[in-house]
């Protein structure tokens, strides 16, 4: 009768402490009933043999714990399995084949038994086999190769067979990878174990993968590249793998996507192998003979392109911040790029939230914490991870609009911790960086001299482009603690390494920037990204207001757009950088082109220092239409001294000279035209700007683009008849009407309206096209002229092998000229609309800023004209609610002085549409615009006028109320009479 059964019970509780106290008690009894037995050396292979050699207790100890793994109750699994492992570890006389036999006894699953009763037999077993391998008696003496594959064979079936079990009876198995090395048969077992376990070396899984690299480090002598031939390189983390481990540890597979039905939410143990790999200094040996892959490589291709890409499921991306946070502790300055990369970024913005209840929330704002714990401890690793969390479309958002935004919640606390001495520091280290870039770099996370390797010149050019965008983003963030010094000292950087080489003494150089010598010297590529750098730069900092001077007073603190606290614009800056210096001993200018612009150039700069002085005696509104000149000038100065392209700088060259005849016509006051008066009146400044200003929007420069808004702001209030004709001359162009419109389209790029029109096929697709024909006739050749009445088949027998080749190549150069012709026009139209939209911008700034003006009904007029003639058309969609818009918005003041006819026939062609208005929009539209210019007329004082506006109500109300088809609501009154008030009640029933 046994005399340990108290033990058993406390061994299913749930307190874990109370379960090892259980099992400790349990084993130190057993193990005295044992030594109370007689020694002896035998093993137990049998039930008889085990009841002859084991003590009672024991013996029923072994069948109870064992049978007791199949129990559902609490935590028995747990401790029975403890318990077992601990007692055959101390009992040496009990062998593999009696547990292997006892344990298949009792959890065997039956067809008549339940699914749940199946459930905990499968779960007995896999306790039961783990509980014989951390036990360690596989090693003993008399365990067969026969014994080691029923273990096998059976755990790889049972994680085959339920997904949910697969990564525990993987675990199990490689549990059992160092013990291998003790048979003598170790081989027979690896290919046992590469055939039944790893299915033949088709590594599918990440359970595979983990068992297969615990292998091959473990047994580096066997023949692996026979034994998993689709793994190529030394290690199976090597480059060549990338594509495959990208699958596996992202856990798809499109072949069998059932491998992966059931998700858990942690990482698999693969993970551990691998960040142990890179980042334990122990292995740096292993990692130097086996030549795994960079881990920014693998990193990108399972963690950015994987777990974090576009359209990847949100539990992906759950994993991909527990990576996240599981990189954290390994973080620096030199990480940072291959971590925070693009998706990354995007999902911390995007898919997290403070408020967040769900798992991915909680995950994220657990790995931002942590983050934002590391950056604010390191601030230059703090910089380098706010440079990449805020990019040019994003500012840090307000604390207090920030509270639901993950990104804008990290950036906002490490600028908390940012100082100006701070941010100066981590630009120095990006200059030093660009000057002398890592030659060498460790294949792991671990800098070690063993594991170094040569980087390639491609890995120097990006690690200077790394250096250059982050100098940039620091420059142009306002929220920044950053000083005109620091700009400064960013923008000569990155203008004097595009521009300059230095032929002498480095050290002697007048610029101070370039004393350092790079090394490797730059390349043409690098040079060529740092103008293009400097070009975008100069275009940010357009808008960019520098900080005030806190000693000063309010008014004297007005930062200037553009400009540096001493008044200097940015764009003359850079240019004074290139053309002061050329001259100097030791220099040479490597600027495409520049022998042929250096003369234009230099005026030009002439020419912006005189505007910069000019302005400082202006009243505040004509010195800002000075700077915002000035400004323009500039930037196409800097376009044109460090463009790549020779026509383009022409291009920017020609409209700088057209922008110095604008000022030189703003600059004359009190002076007559010379022209008789039959002649066509002069051209006054704000005319030329604004041609200027409209040509620039058919350029590919998004900065320029930005700046003629900027830029037509203060020229608003100058407004003529004739500029104004210029802008609605365009809104009311349409596609192919006007051959010098069109001809400024072919320069458009089609990037600002997103294709979804499936009408921008061939107009004439049902139409034979001629010329079509003419091109296949003339490929046909002769034949096309034989007999009509010839057969199919007759035609055919007329050409030869040879022939047929011919004739299907000039088919198909036919039909890809006939694609690239219906590309083209397609492009066009495209174009088309985007220049629209940028003129529209033009039209808002007028309406935003001189809503008064006596122009506004003129313009009003137009946009009124082109919603009609946009509101049908798909292609034109963007257009259309870009207008409506508009007048929605912007039609809050009265304007006086106009032509009150144009006024009136403009508002009899309203209340006429809205009588038969498609759409409550297009209604809400023109009751907006008729309460706007009703109003106006009214406030003009003009009685006839004011008659007339009676008039047009009135019938708009008869019509409501007596015509059944009318398209009129109660909206469009409302809205008038919101405007209007009683000057519209007093006649509305006359």
């Amino acid at each position: 009768m046994p005399t340990t059964l108290e033990f058993y019970w406390d061994l299913a509780s749930l307190d874990e402490s109370k379960r090892i106290e259980a099992a400790a008690q349990l084993i130190s009894a057993l193990c005295k009933f044992q030594a109370e037995m007689p020694e002896t050396t035998s093993v137990a292979t049998t039930e008889e043999e085990l009841n002859r050699i084991c003590a009672g207790d024991v013996t029923y100890g072994i069948k109870r714990l064992i049978k007791g793994l199949a129990s559902p109750r609490d935590g028995a699994r747990q401790g029975y399995s403890i318990a077992l492992s601990e007692l055959l570890a101390r009992v040496p006389c009990i062998s593999v084949k009696l547990v292997l036999d006892l344990l298949w006894r009792s959890t065997e699953a039956t067809k008549q038994m339940k699914g749940q009763e199946q459930r905990d037999m499968r779960f007995g077993r896999i306790f039961g086999l783990m509980a014989l391998v951390q036990s360690g008696i596989i090693t003993r003496a008399g365990t067969t190769a026969v014994e080691m594959r029923k273990i096998v064979m059976e755990l790889a079936a049972i994680g085959a067979k339920k997904s949910y079990l697969r990564e525990i009876s993987y675990v199990t198995l490689t549990s059992l990878v160092p013990m291998l090395g003790k048979f003598a048969f170790r081989d027979e077992l690896i290919t046992m174990f590469v055939a039944v376990a790893l299915d033949k070396g088709a590594i599918e899984t990440p359970d595979e993968l983990l068992l297969a690299m615990r292998l091959r480090r473990a047994y580096p002598g066997y023949d692996w590249y026979s034994a998993l031939p689709q793994w190529q390189g030394r290690h199976m983390l090597g480059a060549k793998n990338v594509g495959r481990l990208g699958s596996v540890l992202c856990e798809q597979s499109v072949e069998h996507p059932g491998l992966f039905s059931t998700w858990h939410p942690q990482l698999h143990r693969v993970w551990d192998e691998i960040f142990d790999l890179y980042f334990n200094r122990a292995r740096a040996d292993e990692v130097a003979n086996a030549m795994p892959m960079e881990f920014e490589l693998l990193w990108e291709r399972v963690v950015e392109n994987g777990l974090f890409a576009p359209g990847a499921s949100q539990f992906r991306r759950y994993w991909g911040f527990l990576l996240l946070e599981r990189l954290l502790p390994h973080l620096s300055e030199d990480t940072v790029p291959s971590m925070m990369t693009p998706n990354i970024v995007r999902a911390m913005s995007d898919n997290i939230s403070v408020k967040g209840k769900s798992a991915l929330a909680k995950v994220g704002m657990r790995t931002a914490e942590r983050l934002s714990e590391v950056c604010e401890s390191n601030t230059k690793v703090g910089l380098a991870v706010l440079t990449h969390l805020l990019n040019q479309k994003n500012t840090i958002q307000p604390v207090d609009a920030a509270k639901t935004n993950l990104r804008s919640m990290m950036a906002n606390r490490i600028v908390a911790k940012l100082d100006s001495e701070a941010i100066v520091g981590y630009v120095t280290y990006l200059q030093q960086l660009f000057a002398a870039p890592r030659r060498v770099r460790s294949k792991s996370g671990v800098a070690d001299a063993q594991t170094a390797v040569n980087v390639s010149d491609k890995s120097i050019e990006k690690q200077r482009a790394w250096a250059v965008d982050q100098m940039i983003r620091v420059a142009r963030f306002g929220q920044l603690p950053i000083t005109d010094e620091l700009t400064a000292s960013v923008l000569r950087f990155v203008a004097a390494h595009a521009a300059f080489t230095v032929t002498g003494d480095t050290k002697k150089c007048s610029v101070v920037e370039l004393r350092d010598a790079p090394v490797p010297e730059l390349s043409a590529a690098t040079r060529d990204y740092c103008a293009l750098a400097l070009v975008n730069l100069v275009g940010e900092l357009n808008r960019h207001v520098s900080e005030p001077n806190r000693t000063a007073s309010d008014a004297e603190t007005r930062g200037l757009a553009g400009h540096a606290r001493d008044g200097t614009a940015w764009p003359t800056a850079a240019l004074a950088l290139v053309l002061d210096t050329k001259r100097k001993r030791g220099m040479q200018v490597v600027l495409h082109g520049f022998e042929e612009t250096q003369e234009p150039l230099t005026k030009l700069l002439a020419q912006l220092r005189e505007m910069a002085q000019a302005a400082s005696g202006l009243e505040a509104a004509a010195a800002q239409r000075v700077h915002m000149l000035e400004l323009l000038l500039g930037n196409l100065s800097v376009g044109a001294a460090f463009g790549a392209n020779p026509q383009t700088q022409a291009e920017y060259l020609e409209v700088a000279a057209e922008v110095s005849e604008c000022y030189a016509k703003l600059t004359q006051t009190g002076q007559e035209s010379d022209s008789d008066s039959d002649d066509e009146p002069e051209l006054q400044p704000v005319e030329v700007l604004t041609d200027i200003l409209i040509s620039l929007f058919t350029r590919d420069s998004s900065i320029l683009r930005r700046l003629c808004d900027q830029v037509f702001v203060p020229f608003a209030e100058l407004m003529t008849a004739r500029a104004m004709e210029s802008i609605v001359g365009v809104l009311q162009a349409r596609e192919g009407a006007d051959e010098d419109v069109v001809t400024e389209m072919d320069g458009l790029d089609a990037m600002d309206v997103d294709e979804s029109d499936t009408e921008m096929a061939d107009d004439n697709a049902g139409v034979i096209d001629e010329e079509l024909r003419r091109k296949i006739e003339e490929a046909l050749g002769s034949n096309s002229n034989g007999d009509d009445a010839a057969s199919e088949s007759g035609a055919e027998e007329s050409f030869d092998d040879e022939q047929m080749t011919v004739f299907d190549d000039k088919l198909a150069e036919i039909f890809r000229q006939k694609k690239e012709q219906k590309t083209w026009a397609r492009e066009l139209k495209l174009s088309f609309v985007n220049f629209k939209l940028r003129v529209l911008d033009l039209a808002d700034v007028f309406l935003t800023r001189q809503g008064d003006n006596a122009l506004a009904i003129q313009l009003v007029a137009a946009l009124v004209d082109l919603a009609r003639t946009t509101n049908k058309e798909t292609r034109n969609r963007a257009v259309h609610e870009r207008a409506v818009s508009i007048l929605n918005g912007r039609l809050t003041k009265v304007p006086a002085g106009f032509d009150q006819t144009e006024a009136l026939k403009l508002l009899e062609v309203v209340h006429e549409r809205a009588r038969r208005a498609s759409d409550q929009r297009e209604l809400e539209m023109l009751a907006g615009v008729a309460a706007f210019i009703g109003r106006a007329v009214l406030e003009s004082g003009d009685v006839e006028a004011s008659a007339r506006v009676h008039e047009l109500n009135a019938e708009s109300v008869r019509d409501f109320m007596g015509r059944k088809a009318s398209q009129m609501q109660v909206g469009f009154f409302r809205a008038a009479m919101a405007k209007q008030r009683a000057g519209l009640l007093s006649g509305l029933w006359t």
